[in-house]
C-alpha cells in the first residue's frame, strides 16, 4: 500500500507538473498573442503615420505650387497693365514731336499742335479709364483735392470751390490717382 500511495503521489505530482506546464505554455501564447497584437497595433500606427506624413509633403508642395503660379500671375499682370498705359501714352510722344517739328517750320502752329496732343493724351486716359478730376468752379472735395491755399470771396455761391488748378488730378474707377492741387475761394 505503501508503494500504491507513493505512484499515486508520483502521479499526482506528474499530473501537477504536466498541468503546470501547460499553464505555462498557455501563459506564453497568451503572452505571445498579446506581444503579436502590440506589434500589429505598433505597424499599423506606423504605417498611418507614414500615409500622414506622405499627405504632408504633398499638400506642402501643391501649396509652394499655387504660391508660385500665383506670383507668376501677379508679375504678368503688373506688366500687362503697365503695357497698356505705355501703349496708350506712345501717340502722345509722337504727337509732340510733331508739334515741334510744325513749330520749327511755323512758330505760330505750336498752340495747335500742343492743343491736338492735349486732346489725344486725355483720349488715351479715357481709353484707361482715367478721368479728370478738378475744374475751376467745381465744389472742393478733400477726397481728390489738395487745397494749397485759399481765396477771399464776398460771393456765397463761390463759398468753398475750385478758384484755380494749378495741378491736375485723376481719378480711376472712383479712386484717386493723384489728388488735384487747387486754390479754393473761402468766405
Amino acid at each position: 500500500m505503501a508503494k500504491k500511495a507513493k505512484d499515486f503521489n508520483e502521479n499526482n505530482s506528474a499530473e501537477e507538473q504536466v498541468s503546470s506546464a501547460e499553464t505555462q505554455a498557455g501563459n506564453e501564447n497568451t503572452e505571445l498573442s498579446e506581444a503579436e497584437i502590440l506589434r500589429n497595433e505598433l505597424e499599423a500606427v506606423q504605417s498611418q503615420l507614414e500615409e500622414y506624413k506622405n499627405k504632408h509633403l504633398r499638400a506642402l508642395a501643391e501649396t509652394q505650387t499655387v504660391k508660385h503660379r500665383l506670383q507668376q500671375d501677379i508679375k504678368r499682370a503688373k506688366e500687362q497693365g503697365a503695357d497698356k498705359a505705355i501703349l496708350a501714352v506712345l501717340p502722345v510722344y509722337d504727337d509732340l514731336k510733331r508739334a515741334l517739328e510744325a513749330a520749327n517750320a511755323d512758330p505760330n502752329s505750336i498752340t495747335e499742335g500742343v492743343n491736338k496732343v492735349l486732346d489725344n493724351l486725355r483720349r488715351s486716359f479715357e481709353s484707361l479709364g482715367i478721368k479728370e478730376s478738378a475744374q475751376v468752379g467745381d465744389k472742393f472735395d478733400p477726397n481728390i483735392h489738395e487745397a494749397l491755399t485759399a481765396m477771399p470771396t464776398d460771393d456765397h455761391k463761390k463759398d468753398g470751390t475750385i478758384a484755380q488748378v494749378f495741378e491736375s488730378g485723376f481719378t480711376k474707377d472712383d479712386r484717386t490717382v493723384k489728388a488735384a492741387k487747387v486754390v479754393v475761394f473761402q468766405k
